[in-house]
């Protein structure tokens, strides 16, 4: 009984932490296409998969330093936040649980 409890918390904070990390993705890409078209297309106007790549490349990386809307770089700040939260809960994770598998 406790072990499910346990189990369904973990999974509901990751569900959760997963979904707000999408959400961030989505925001900050979409308001990078509509209010920043120009660095958009020198992005190469990706599609579906291949806009976090476009986002994560070295040339894409100095195109978006590069933008000054302040809106766009409140959403970068919560793009990031919400990766190094999902990052983290992760490693908090699998660290937590080969602690416990070792020792019990």
């Amino acid at each position: 009984m406790i072990e499910t409890l346990i189990v369904a918390v973990i999974v509901g904070v990751w569900a959760f932490l997963a979904l707000q990390s999408v959400m961030a993705d989505y925001n900050y890409y979409k308001a990078v296409q509509t209010q920043e078209p120009a660095i958009w297309a020198q992005l190469g106007s990706p599609k579906f998969l291949r806009i976090p790549m476009a986002f994560a490349s070295s040339k894409g990386v100095i195109l978006l330093k590069s933008i000054t809307n302040e809106h766009i770089l409140a959403l970068a700040r919560k793009h990031r936040q919400a990766g190094i939260q999902f990052i983290s809960y992760l490693v908090t994770v699998l660290v937590g649980s080969t602690a416990y598998f070792s020792f019990a």
